[in-house]
């Protein structure tokens, strides 16, 4: 399970900002942003609360704990998988679709 300190890191990396950028946007000093990703300093829920807006996300799942993402990677999993059986069945009908036509064209021409 991550700790929060690892989940502040690599929020700020997936948004592409360094530990300077992101203190600007808490209005903090560098160190005392470092001091939160390493686990040196526990961030109050006024923090807490500043970072998941930052980062434009819930302050649930910034709490949650990692079965919690667990569980929404799988539903994702099993969408994407249900997706891709979807486009499966469609192309194995435009796949016959063409064979057909295919077959219609080539009778065509051998009677011509």
């Amino acid at each position: 399970m991550k700790t929060l300190g690892q989940k502040f890191k690599i929020l700020r990396q997936k948004k592409g900002l360094n530990q300077m950028a992101m203190a600007e946007l808490l209005d903090i000093s560098i160190p005392a942003y470092s001091k939160l990703e390493t686990g040196i300093t526990d961030p109050n829920f006024s923090r807490i609360h500043q970072i998941a807006t930052v980062h434009q996300i819930d302050i649930r799942q910034l709490l949650s704990t990692g079965e919690d993402e667990k569980s929404e990677q799988e539903g994702e999993i099993e969408r994407l998988r249900q997706r891709v059986l979807e486009l499966e069945s469609s192309v194995i009908r435009l796949q016959s679709k063409l064979i057909d036509l295919y077959d219609r064209e080539d009778q065509r021409t051998r009677r011509d």
